[in-house]
């Protein structure tokens, strides 16, 4: 299963987690704008810096701009490191290489192609700038307009410390590619098919995995709302519901009452091992971005006040013992020559 699934590490956060799945088995192409960010990923197999890029701190047009300018190199690398059936993109929505070309480098991977690109993206918590905001809105703007990709995976840092919630995602993923090679039953199994058919599935997913002892369908519903994902939409829009879980679940109705009724249901036992469920073909969290909105919409006019912070007008009348200075010119858009800037501070 781990040869069809390839991973594209964008970014910083896009590479600690990519590192975690190059760990557990998987193909990882690591892309970064920041060869210092490169440098701090140990023992990985496949390094690019993007040509031209010395990070981006946080400007996903500057990250757009390097992409499109290195794309053929970028591709070369893709074709010929991850020959792989699915790709997923991982990137932080609020950051700036992995923001600003996640989305666009989806697509265009997408385009012409016969392979599937879904992504894993990680929304901010509150507590993170107003950039990080910003960013993670104008993100998902740009990838809810994908028509054609698979499975993306939203980690929230609202649910958690980001170092904790990244080695439980990519062992709830392991978890579940692992699914067909590991539970296998006269009562049913999953095939690699139906696993790579949910993986496929356009729309926000969540992979979870339990403990023996909270396996039981009444501990799965209550869980939902505690995920390390974002919150599921309330429109109970599903594709499909696919587990492996302990043969006293016989029923998922009270699971569709919860997240819809699904297209299929792909179903295998666990016995006394842990237990797997991924929902797939959700809505995005649109409910979640629209709390983004409204917290930066809320704080703009702050923020607009400390951007001009610096901007005030000093009476230049104090030196009465000198000739009376030339008034300073305030700045403008336009570029100025090293010249020009010193002779606004020449006295006539």
């Amino acid at each position: 299963m781990k040869d069809k699934i390839g991973i594209i590490a964008v970014g910083q956060a896009g590479g600690n987690i990519g590192q975690l799945f190059e760990e557990s088995g998987y193909s990882v192409l690591y892309l970064n704008t920041s060869q210092e960010d490169l440098d701090t990923l140990k023992n990985a197999k496949h390094k690019y810096h993007i040509t031209g890029g010395e990070g981006c701190n946080k400007d996903r047009n500057k990250a757009k701009q390097l992409v499109i300018d290195d794309f053929d190199n970028i591709a070369e690398q893709i074709d010929e490191i991850l020959k792989c059936e699915i790709l997923f993109v991982v990137f932080a929505a609020g950051g700036g290489t992995g923001s600003g070309a996640g989305p666009m480098l989806m697509d265009l991977l997408l385009d012409g192609s016969s392979r599937f690109v879904g992504a894993v993206t990680v929304l901010p918590a509150q507590t993170e700038s107003i950039k990080a905001q910003i960013n993670a809105y104008e993100c998902f703007s740009e990838l809810v307009q994908i028509e054609a990709s698979a499975a993306v995976f939203v980690i929230d840092n609202n649910n958690g410390e980001k170092m904790q919630l990244n080695p439980q995602f990519v062992n709830s993923f392991n978890g579940f590619v692992d699914i067909p090679e590991k539970y296998r039953s006269d009562r049913g199994n999953i095939d690699t098919a139906e696993v790579m058919e949910s993986l496929k599935a356009h729309g926000m997913a969540v992979v979870m995995q339990y403990g023996n002892s909270n396996s039981k369908m009444a501990d799965i519903l209550s869980s939902l709302n505690k995920t390390i994902y974002a919150p599921l939409e309330p429109d109970k829009r599903i594709k499909y519901i696919t587990g492996a879980l302990d043969e006293s679940v016989t029923d998922f109705s009270d699971l569709q009452k919860t997240v819809g009724i699904p297209v299929d249901i792909f179903r295998a036992y666990s016995g006394k091992d842990k237990a797997h469920l991924m929902l797939s073909g959700l809505s995005y969290p649109k409910t979640r971005l629209d709390v983004i909105h409204e917290y930066v919409s809320e704080n703009k006019e702050r923020i607009m006040n400390n951007l001009n912070a610096g901007t005030i007008r000093l009476d230049n009348d104090i030196n009465f013992l000198s000739a009376p200075a030339a008034p300073v010119q305030p700045k403008t858009g336009k570029q100025q020559s090293r010249q020009e800037i010193m002779s606004r501070y020449l006295r006539k």
